[in-house]
């Protein structure tokens, strides 16, 4: 029983100076984990917010060009009807002489 008193009584001087700062270890551990998991969600967020952006911008481009090409193909209408219409009244005042 006497060296359970000593035991216990070594333990209640010495215990709260080792307790202490593995407790202090393991909050810390733990606080750097938490940050480094918060870094990595941001450069995460980051590389999407960004993926995000260029895919607004090849969007852009694509109306751009598409409009363009609207454009271009209604222009190109428009001359082969004038065309036609033209050659039209060149088959009417030929078959007209005849």
């Amino acid at each position: 029983m006497g060296e359970l008193i000593g035991l216990v009584a070594v333990v209640l001087i010495f215990g709260p100076g080792i307790i202490i700062p593995v407790v202090a270890m393991v909050q810390k551990h733990r606080r750097e984990m938490a940050q480094m998991e918060l870094e990595r969600t941001r450069l995460s967020n980051a590389e999407i917010t960004q993926q995000i952006e260029a895919l607004r911008k090849e969007i852009a481009e694509l109306r751009h060009t598409t409009t363009e090409y609207d454009l271009s193909l209604q222009a190109n209408l428009e001359n082969l009807q004038q065309r036609v219409q033209s050659l039209e009244q060149e088959l009417l005042k030929t078959s007209q002489r005849y």
